[in-house]
């Protein structure tokens, strides 16, 4: 049966999937037809669920595990619920006061900001969260301030149009004489001013080839030979996640094997990168997208679900996302990661 099936279905058929689908979220064990009638207090016989079981078993969207009288949903059942039976959770008002605290990050810099976000949305979900980070290399150099730490340590703090700021510390190995950071600085907001970030990695040679001073200037000869990492996303983790302790907690990893594969997934920037692969290609898109076992063509996620969406801080682009079995409660997942997005989208670093 293809998703298109699902006009196959009579009535009952989508109610008793719905309920074993949420009977089975709940207590991660195989769903009786008794349990269906006694819970639901459905007005049919325990025999009329068992038949329709049968029936849903025959399509493909239940399992029958061993010899045990109950039925699990198979991932074209969860396919089924999410796309025309599920209705999204409301969250509670605590629940959306804690999104709201990412506001105090978000004030501050934007690797903070992506970290909070994460460790907030696996609090709320109790599933491995990631936010994949902005790319900086897209934002517009606006400007970019240098402060003395040290004789030969500045702070570098850069701002890019929209607002994001991106702070770090730089080494010279000359000591810095008087005078010369603000004379930087000035050179440096004047001949980069407009540009992409990625556009002056690849150009800063020719951005700053008058500098009268070069030779002089150690501070200099730092942004000129660094400046793949210091205009580039490198200086930044590509992604931050929270929550790994809580995939220990559930059934399904209790398999050494399964749980080693997202240790493996977290230890891998281009897998998390690639698993969000298909939110990038829908960049436009503003709806949660929900991909369930195979669907994520990594081995290390075969057995889970991944709910994600993309976010725009400062107008650049991100994902956030949640990793966890395919027997998650879908409905309150999509209604987190909708609303921790919505709580990026609506923020102007800028204002």
């Amino acid at each position: 049966m293809n998703l298109a099936g699902f006009s196959e279905l009579t009535n009952r058929e989508q109610e008793v999937l719905r309920y074993i689908i949420q009977n089975f979220i709940v207590t991660a064990s195989p769903v009786a037809s008794k349990t269906l009638v006694e819970r639901y207090r459905l007005n049919i016989s325990s025999a009329t669920v068992r038949n329709t079981m049968n029936s849903l078993e025959s399509k493909g969207l239940l399992d029958h595990p061993h010899t045990s009288s109950g039925r699990i949903p198979t991932e074209l059942g969860y396919r089924i619920y999410v796309n025309s039976l599920m209705r999204v959770s409301v969250l509670s008002k605590e629940e959306k006061q804690i999104l709201d605290t990412l506001q105090t990050f978000m004030n501050s810099d934007v690797d903070e900001a992506v970290q909070s976000a994460a460790r907030i949305l696996a609090r709320l979900s109790n599933l491995l969260a990631v936010v994949v980070a902005p790319k900086l290399g897209q934002g517009v150099f606006r400007k970019i301030e240098l402060v003395s730490i040290s004789s030969n340590r500045i702070l570098v703090v850069l701002t890019i149009e929209s607002g994001i700021v991106k702070t770090f510390s730089v080494e010279v190995q000359t000591e810095i004489e008087p005078g010369e950071l603000e004379r930087v600085a000035r050179f440096l907001n004047e001949r980069l001013q407009g540009y992409k970030l990625s556009e002056i990695t690849r150009k800063i040679d020719e951005m700053l080839a008058d500098y009268q001073e070069e030779v002089h200037s150690g501070l200099m000869r730092v942004f000129i030979d660094s400046a793949d990492t210091i205009f580039d996303d490198r200086q930044l983790r590509k992604f931050h996640f929270g929550g790994v302790e809580y995939m220990a907690l559930q059934p399904e990893f209790n398999d050494l094997g399964n749980y080693k594969g997202i240790v493996e997934l977290l230890e891998n920037e281009d897998m998390i990168v690639h698993l969000f692969d298909e939110n990038d290609a829908q960049a436009n898109k503003k709806e949660v997208q929900i991909r369930i076992g195979k669907e994520n063509k990594i081995q290390q996620v075969e057995q889970c679900s991944v709910v994600s969406a993309n976010y725009h801080y400062g107008g650049i682009k991100g994902t956030i996302g949640l990793v966890g079995p395919t027997r998650m409660n879908y409905s309150r997942m999509v209604a987190l990661v909708e609303q921790l997005a919505n709580r990026f989208n609506v923020y102007n670093p800028s204002s």
